[in-house]
């Protein structure tokens, strides 16, 4: 099957040195100047993960612990997942309190009704403490592909925000066209479905650049946004 992912970047470039896909800062800053404040970043970023959950009893602890497997795997040390409760009426709450003993790298909020995913993503930002926030938008798996692809995008240094979205989506004729001059059957072969319901996001945001964005010299920059998308072939 093939599945699609997207991805929005909000890089942080002064105007001199890119002109698009930029948060371009129309003061004064100097272009040596910026980049020493972008690239002496200390090496340790401290990550955060949020993840919303509601009524998740039967899901969030395997949730929670694929992705402490995976900050192991990417020798992430520096990491926190942060857990939103949305109010869930099950056995979340008591769930979340033994994996918090269990996992030091885990930490809940809540909140006493339910409010929506987006607010439980929003509350898990404000309380997060790592420079890079990565915030699910849904209660469901993280992709791990994902994650990683962002992080790669996060090694440069000069990204506000990012967002990646996959689903299983149709190949576009562009690329069918390609795969069958090649010799293949790629529209016979290919696997999707319209009901498929599976559709992951993930946003990322570096806090310090939203420090600038909010500050008082906020006003000299604007953003501008990049968009990219790839189509990944898997095996069945």
């Amino acid at each position: 099957m093939a599945n699609g992912t997207r991805f929005h970047c909000v890089p942080l470039m002064p105007a001199e040195l890119v002109r698009r896909w930029a948060l371009i800062d129309a003061g004064p800053l100097c272009r040596s100047d910026f980049l020493a404040k972008a690239f002496l970043m200390n090496p340790n970023t401290k990550l955060s993960i949020v993840l919303p959950v509601r009524n998740g009893q039967d899901r969030i602890a395997e949730r929670i612990e694929r992705v402490l497997m995976a900050l192991v795997e990417f020798r992430i040390e520096g990491a926190e997942i942060v857990v939103v409760d949305d109010g869930s009426s099950d056995a979340t709450p008591m769930i979340l309190a033994d994996l918090c003993i269990r996992y030091p790298r885990v930490r809940v909020m809540r909140h006493n009704r339910p409010r929506g995913m987006e607010a439980a993503g929003q509350t898990g930002l404000e309380r997060a403490v790592g420079d890079l926030v990565f915030i699910q938008e849904s209660d469901a798996e993280l992709r791990l592909e994902d994650l990683q692809r962002l992080l790669q995008i996060s090694e440069d240094p000069t990204i506000v925000a990012a967002r990646a979205e996959s689903c299983s989506r149709p190949l576009s004729p562009e690329l069918t066209r390609r795969l069958r001059a090649a010799g293949t059957n790629a529209d016979h072969q290919f696997e999707y479905r319209v009901d498929d319901p599976h559709r992951f996001s993930l946003q990322m945001i570096r806090r310090t650049h939203l420090q600038s964005l909010s500050g008082p010299g906020g006003g000299r920059y604007r953003l501008v946004g990049q968009h990219s998308q790839s189509t990944r072939l898997e095996s069945a």
